[in-house]
């Protein structure tokens, strides 16, 4: 044992290895960009392990899978074996998982669908037109094509207030609609148990109140998990903050943070979670991860002046380990067009110099900023990738597809049927409500379907065709997923797809293979429903490594490049209206703690660009510079000198 702590004592510096061994039943790690976070959480489970702590025992919790899995092969790495029985995964996932275990507290069967976001929202949807609201065309394109329905629901629930309470404090313009909200969530409800369906925030919801109704639930998991460990704890909402607070009721609760990245509160996250922990935890170790191994000392100098503007936060100092490097450059530039052909000009003379393409990033508050930019990379023939826009699984040959396997997992998924049915031509959403209510009086409507005791009106061949294929698919082994795929694709859908996308009939059909490729890495159907829902990334990262061109530049919105580095980063729209966000002048804490997040991301060069006029808009506006910019000490930066090619 002397000799682990030794190995510690060399991998650890003396903060890291304090908080990996820490034997306290409450800490709080503060872990500042660059400085280990991922290592000091992955020692302290390895040490857990090592001094003997069963694994079914510890609960680590992530905000992605992926970092759970590294986690986990990083333990692996440093113990040699990884230990089975380990809880580790997203609050979501982890939340699926005990509510199948317990489904019948919750009025649910184990095989219960998951609603993507879309799905979602076609549940509401119908709901309005089950309940026949009577919406005005404004009312119509807020509630429905804006979302707003959907967004009110999952961000009360999300903040653990009811409807009319989410609605009086956070946005009362809404007031008026109080009751129409009210009838909707509760035919949502009624739909998603008749549909034997969750949506992506019940996973949260439904667990934490699986756990405040049932004593002896609640008492099985806090006794089976000893020690708990939090990742990203300043992005939990009130409802995870709730869970966490449950779970380590009768052992030792680790989290770990950093209130000046906490930049979701449009998600409903609560910087105040990490905030009050010690207040909440009065007896509880505070450590704070301030070694940075990322960035030079002159970008950690710029981050540390602008956060230092911050009263809402626990005082710190990142410091680099690194050599001194090059001073973070501004560049004033006279209109947004200069600006970006600066960044454009820019990456091909860092690329002349050895710098690969993969190396640098270009980050923004919002994607209209990028724009110009993307123009002029396109015009010099630079290649790149935007991180956002039309994500892998919204799109209609995925979802048309999934909806036949999500069929195979819970015969009863309302919403997968129709997607399915109105592929049938001639049959109608009249045709398929009067459909769907003889098929749902089956226990098994699928093989109702298969063996042909329901035929709509209309529609009779395609509806042919389904059958036929549902019942090769109920024959097939269902936990080839693969296979699956396969004979959707053979006996239905390839036909379907064909006619419906003829000029990129084969693009999307790589997609499908794609799909299908990673389905082989899952054991099961449900798994790989469920790990595609929680954790889409694993599906665009195989995308993005089949793009033909291997090296290029990174175009992001900032929220989508936390957790990431690059040797050189740009932060372009740097001005007063577009970063911060006019809506972002109602918080301007964690605006500025998004511009923080932006700077820490680069290694060795970072580039600020704003312009003295901007023509993002129908007009153009003379906004001026960020404050950002403007609070910066003039030590902290230099102007750039920039002659356009």
């Amino acid at each position: 044992m002397n000799e682990w702590y030794r190995q510690l004592r060399r991998d650890l510096n003396p903060q890291q290895y304090l908080f990996a061994t820490e034997h306290n039943s409450s800490i709080l790690g503060i872990a500042g960009p660059g400085s280990g976070k991922t290592r000091s959480l992955t020692y302290r489970l390895a040490n857990l392990l090592r001094e003997g702590v069963s694994p079914e025992n510890i609960l680590l919790v992530t905000f992605t899978n992926k970092a759970a899995g590294e986690m986990k092969e990083r333990v692996k790495d440093i113990l040699g074996e990884l230990p089975p029985r380990l809880w580790a995964g997203t609050f979501h996932s982890i939340g699926a998982r005990i509510l199948r275990r317990h489904a019948s507290l919750v009025n649910r069967s184990s095989n219960f669908t998951i609603l993507d976001e879309d799905d979602r929202n076609a549940m509401i949807k119908s709901s309005l037109s089950e309940l026949k609201v009577d919406l005005k065309p404004a009312e119509r394109s807020l509630f429905i094509k804006r979302s707003v329905l959907g967004k009110v629901l999952s961000s009360a629930r999300n903040s653990a207030l009811g409807i009319e309470s989410y609605i009086c404090t956070r946005t009362p313009e809404l007031e008026d609609y109080i009751s129409l909200f009210t009838v909707v969530e509760k035919t949502l409800e009624n739909k998603k148990m008749l549909a034997n369906a969750f949506d992506f925030y019940d996973l949260l919801t439904a667990w934490l109140k699986l756990l405040q109704e049932n004593e002896h639930v609640k008492n099985r998991y806090q006794e089976q998990f000893g020690h708990t460990l939090v990742d990203e704890y300043q992005d939990t909402n009130t409802v995870q903050e709730q869970l966490i607070s449950i779970l380590g009721g009768k052992g030792s609760t680790c989290v770990v943070g950093d209130d000046a990245q906490s930049i979701y509160g449009f998600r409903c996250a609560e910087i105040t979670n990490l905030l009050n922990f010690p207040v909440k935890h009065p007896q509880c170790t505070v450590i704070k991860l301030v070694e940075n191994y990322r960035s030079t000392p002159q970008i950690l100098m710029l981050a540390n002046c602008s956060i230092a503007h911050n009263k809402e936060q626990f005082p710190k100092e990142l410091y680099s380990v690194r050599e001194a490097g090059e001073i973070p450059l501004v560049y004033r530039a006279p209109g947004n067009m200069q600006e970006a052909g600066f960044v454009a000009d820019t990456v091909e003379e860092l690329y002349s110099e050895g710098i690969d393409l993969r190396e640098m990033a270009v980050l923004y508050r919002s994607s209209y900023l990028a724009q110009d930019t993307e123009i002029a990379l396109m015009k010099r023939g630079i290649p790149y990738l935007t991180f956002g826009g039309l994500k892998f699984l919204q799109r209609a040959h995925i979802k048309d597809l999934l909806a036949w396997l999500k069929i195979l997992e819970n015969p009863c998924d309302e919403i997968s049927w129709q997607r399915v049915a109105l592929m049938c031509e001639g049959v109608g959403e009249s045709t398929f409500r009067e459909t769907w209510q003889k098929l749902r009086s089956f226990l098994h409507p699928a093989r109702a379907a298969a063996q042909g005791k329901v035929v709509p009106r209309r529609g009779a061949a395609g509806w042919k065709l389904l059958s036929e294929t549902m019942g090769k698919l109920l024959h097939a082994d269902t936990e080839n997923v693969p296979l699956l795929i396969k004979l959707i694709v053979d006996n239905f859908y390839g036909g379907y797809m064909q006619k419906k996308y003829p000029l990129d009939y084969r693009e999307r059909s790589r997609s499908l293979e794609r799909l299908a490729a990673y389905g082989e890495r899952c054991s099961s159907l449900r798994q790989f429903l469920e790990t595609l829902l929680l954790e889409e990334t694993l599906i665009l990262e195989g995308e993005r490594e089949e793009s033909p061109e291997k090296d290029f530049l990174t175009l992001s919105t900032i929220h989508s490049a936390k957790g990431k580095e690059w040797k050189v980063v740009f932060v372009i729209g740097l001005n007063q209206g577009s970063f911060p966000s006019m809506q972002g002048l109602k918080n301007m804490e964690e605006e500025r703690r998004l511009f923080y997040v932006a700077a820490t991301r680069a290694k060795d060069f970072l580039y600020l660009a704003t312009s003295e006029v901007d023509y993002r808009g129908w007009e153009k506006h003379f906004s001026g510079p960020s404050q950002f910019l403007k609070e910066l000490p003039e030590h902290c930066y230099q102007m750039c000198e920039y002659i356009p090619v």
